[in-house]
């Protein structure tokens, strides 16, 4: 019955191949457009923590209840530029830290944000509502009670403002208030201020995941297709199995966008791994392919191939999908993404080493390209 089917469907593939290679071509138009829908998520300790422990979810109860970790710094450092000037070296001094209090009363002013802290703030609550004037006020205010220490490097070149903010906030738009706050108030001489915190950290991978895979995708694709022409000493047969991994890695990203899964910076490499496998769909078919086609036409030597490769490939895809399935019985839900994208992956490849590998096969043997540059040339003299 299996060999029956599939027999019926290498006879379809091989005399319609200009009808599969339309297919895959709309299929491939679709997955561009839903691949454009892609999130980038970004990727907290809730993504990587497993939630069905009890300690975790004790962890995340806390977190409803008691408040947000989600934890922004603006980071105030003291970096003059010119020896012996009058420029400041203390973030104790007076002009800090009245520059400190205006930024915190512009971030405590900002949407989503819950709580404001920073050396001003603490200053001000020991001094009855009022920054002290001089660094020596600051040192008599504070004297061996500690408080600024967890504001204050030791060397007082660094001072922290601590900005708590919802679990819900958007840090995209949170990044560009703060980072407007950041423009507008003027600073005194000698001193720069920048964002920091995990929630930061995790902006920049978020903003690096992009980049990052298209570089690494770039670098698979490039390394696999100097393999294989060094193998098939073709361009042709080169060229034609790469089809596989970029159809399949296509169809793959459409189908994330489809489902809505987006990419994190976990799962952001799985299209490199993608490529490493779904390979070898495509060199298995153009090998047999190349091996049945003396004394035989490309339709002919194509459904001997189809026949012949088609379970072993169906048993290798089925082999991986319970490898990557199991991925998800573990505990962290990271892994149960990158198994679910690899899974699609290697079956994305398969479909496209059945489908549009062969298809091309056929279509680039059947044509006699002199010919063809024979008639253009003809109709062209004719024109003229």
């Amino acid at each position: 019955m299996i060999k029956k089917f599939i027999g019926k469907y290498s006879e379809f593939i091989s005399n319609h191949p200009y009808i599969v290679l339309t297919f895959a071509i709309f299929l491939t138009v679709f997955s561009i457009y839903m691949a454009g829908t892609i999130t980038m998520k970004t990727s907290g300790n809730r993504d990587f923590l497993p939630k069905e422990m009890d300690s975790i979810r004790t962890l995340f109860t806390l977190e409803d209840e008691f408040g947000s970790t989600n934890i922004l710094y603006f980071v105030v450092e003291i970096e003059p530029n010119y020896p012996g000037s009058n420029e400041i070296r203390d973030v104790r001094d007076p002009r800090v830290l009245q520059y400190m209090n205006n930024i915190a009363d512009l971030a405590m002013h900002t949407d989503n944000v819950i709580e404001v802290t920073g050396p001003a703030s603490i200053l001000k609550n020991l001094n009855d509502g009022k920054i002290p004037q001089s660094i020596r006020d600051v040192q008599t205010l504070t004297y061996k009670n500690g408080l600024l220490d967890s504001y204050i490097s030791k060397d007082y070149t660094m001072a922290l403002v601590r900005i708590r903010t919802t679990d819900d906030v958007d840090m995209d738009s949170m990044e560009m208030e703060f980072e407007k706050i950041i423009r507008q108030v003027p600073q005194p001489a000698g001193v720069i201020t920048n964002l920091g915190g995990t929630s930061m950290e995790q902006q920049v991978v978020k903003k690096a995941i992009s980049p990052d895979m298209s570089r690494t995708s770039a670098y698979s694709l490039i390394g696999i297709l100097i393999i294989i022409l060094v193998l098939f000493r073709s361009i042709k047969y080169g060229f034609t199995p790469l089809t596989t991994i970029i159809f399949g890695t296509i169809w793959t990203m459409g189908y994330v966008g489809l489902t809505g899964m987006g990419l994190s910076s976990a799962t952001s490499g799985v299209l490199s791994m993608i490529m490493g496998i779904g390979i070898d769909f495509g060199i298995q078919v153009t090998t047999r392919y190349r091996l049945e086609l003396p004394g035989k036409s490309p339709a002919q030597s194509m459904e001997i191939s189809l026949n012949n490769v088609i379970i072993p490939m169906i048993t290798t895809t089925l082999a991986a999908l319970i490898g990557f399935q199991a991925m998800q019985l573990g505990k962290l839900s990271f892994l149960n993404e990158m198994g679910v994208m690899m899974g699609y992956g290697v079956a994305a490849s398969m479909l496209a080493a059945i489908t549009a590998v062969p298809a091309l096969l056929i279509i680039f043997d059947s044509i006699n390209a002199k010919d063809m540059y024979k008639r253009f040339m003809n109709v062209f003299k004719e024109r003229t």
